[in-house]
């Protein structure tokens, strides 16, 4: 039974996801990470840290948690802090990695919980993926992937949404459904500009006419049994209804009114890629955070630029309440969303 609130403003929370960014260390160095752009510093949150925003996101009616990096495999509280999860009654713990600390080992430990979620990116083929995170990363991780389905993890792959491999996504998607039976989905992630990186993959973003292209390979991959989706991109959602086009996994805002992330640093934020941030961690700050005029409104329909949009009726209903911006691959001008959403409607 999901747990109803007396207070208005902890509405969604049952449903939404508390993030914690445990550490910014990690054994890769990928071209398009976001999470350690432009910093120096690595950083590490204490365990007990860990497991105290944990026990208050409960407290605050969080039934689903995620933990991040960087590589949370990584970070030396990683056994106490699912433990604490599990123990206290979470229904879901999603746990991000690049696979390659997927021993047999870490594999059966991480399989003693009924209820996690691993996944693991494979960025398409494997030269692709190599450039993007080092020498031989995709034959670890893919070794990775094996051992931990071997062991009963429940694994989603990850894919960077790229014009490299937009071309190749039926042939990627058909050989890791071969390679990998067990695996519950793949996850495409559209790449984005990253702010502050010495890497430039600007080449490599999708146009909006990659969009649409990728949201029509989606319903065929779906309806030929090979479950794919995007991850946090309601922008799909409408592009799908203009064209008419059915088998799409519907998906939810980055931003989603629930969600919450404690970063490395002890930023309080809404998701982990975004810069804006509602002040610094310390304990009963989740409540206060929830319940907060400046937590509402990050998440209210944006009011300056989308009433003027003509497609503005089908965001709304279709869960895309703020426009995506040029860091998609638009101009600073054009909004990425208004133009994939003409293309979609003409």
């Amino acid at each position: 039974m999901k747990r109803k609130f007396k207070d208005e403003a902890n509405f969604g929370v049952a449903e939404g996801y508390l993030s914690i960014e445990v550490t910014t260390r990690c054994n890769s160095a990928c071209l398009h990470c976001f999470a350690r752009a432009g910093k120096s510093r690595r950083l590490s949150l204490p365990t007990d840290l860990v497991k105290e925003i944990i026990a208050e996101g409960y407290n605050a009616g969080y039934r689903h948690l995620h933990i991040t990096g960087g590589e949370p495999l990584l970070w030396q509280g990683v056994w106490e802090a699912l433990d604490c999860a599990f123990g206290m009654g979470y229904e879901e713990v999603f746990l991000n990695t690049n696979g390659l600390l997927l021993t047999q080992g870490v594999s059966s430990r991480l399989a003693e919980y009924r209820d996690l979620l691993i996944s693991v990116s494979l960025e398409g083929t494997e030269a692709f993926h190599d450039r993007l995170r080092g020498e031989g990363s995709y034959k670890r991780a893919s070794q990775g992937i094996e051992k931990a389905l071997s062991a009963g993890v429940t694994i989603h792959v990850f894919t960077l949404a790229t014009r490299t491999l937009l071309p190749k996504l039926p042939y990627f998607a058909d050989e890791t459904y071969k390679k990998f039976p067990g695996i519950r989905y793949i996850t495409l992630i559209p790449l984005a500009r990253v702010q502050d990186h010495i890497v430039s993959l600007r080449k490599e973003l999708l146009s909006p006419e990659c969009f649409l292209r990728m949201v029509r390979m989606i319903s065929l991959l779906n309806v030929y049994g090979h479950r794919t989706d995007v991850l946090n991109d309601p922008l799909i959602n409408v592009a799908s209804k203009l064209m008419e086009i059915p088998w799409i996994p519907q998906g939810r805002a980055l931003n989603h009114r629930g969600n919450m992330i404690v970063m490395a640093n002890r930023n309080i934020g809404p998701s982990h890629s975004s810069r804006d941030y509602f002040g610094k961690y310390s304990l009963g700050t989740i409540q206060k955070v929830l319940v907060s005029d400046v937590y509402r409104k990050a998440f209210l329909p944006d009011e300056t630029i989308c009433p003027s949009c003509k497609h503005i009726e089908k965001c709304r209903e279709n869960g895309l309440l703020r426009p995506s911006k040029y860091e998609w691959g638009a101009t600073r001008s054009v909004l990425y969303c208004k133009m994939v959403l003409d293309k979609a409607a003409s």
